[in-house]
């Protein structure tokens, strides 16, 4: 690893990720009709999602430029390069391609999103997040 990435930014982005992924299971520990019952609960978990999304790619993207030196043009091609460099492997490297694709519907077409859809995404996938800090913190030589 090189000396210049910044383990610090690294600790920092991962503890978004984490008091994002807390605020979330607080949410959708809730019964469907309890969440469904406030729409703040549905912008609320979109948005924490987000938080997640964007600090996964920050530290992807930081990895990147310090260890390989690629700016990668995308969330995938970002995944792909700390694949390549044994990072991830490929199975979690497909799933958070995955996540990035949920992100821009978020983002671009928060409109066409079913609620449904949000409610089960963060409740069946937030194990992909722990998995991609567990793999960074090995990578960092840190616990995150």
């Amino acid at each position: 690893m090189s000396q210049k990435v910044n383990v610090e930014l690294v600790r920092h982005r991962a503890r978004e990720i984490r008091e994002s992924l807390d605020k979330i299971r607080a949410y959708t520990a809730q019964s469907d009709a309890d969440f469904f019952a406030d729409e703040r609960n549905l912008y609320t978990v979109m948005h924490l999602l987000l938080i997640c999304i964007e600090a996964v790619a920050a530290i992807c993207n930081h990895l990147l430029a310090k260890t390989a030196r690629e700016a990668p043009a995308s969330y995938a091609e970002c995944f792909e390069g700390l694949q390549h460099l044994n990072i991830l492997d490929e199975s979690l490297q497909n799933r958070l391609i995955q996540m990035a694709r949920f992100r821009n519907i978020l983002v671009h077409r928060y409109w066409q999103i079913e609620p449904a859809r949000v409610l089960r995404y963060a409740r069946e996938n937030l194990d992909d997040f722990e998995q991609y800090l567990f793999h960074i913190g090995q990578f960092v030589g840190r616990e995150l």
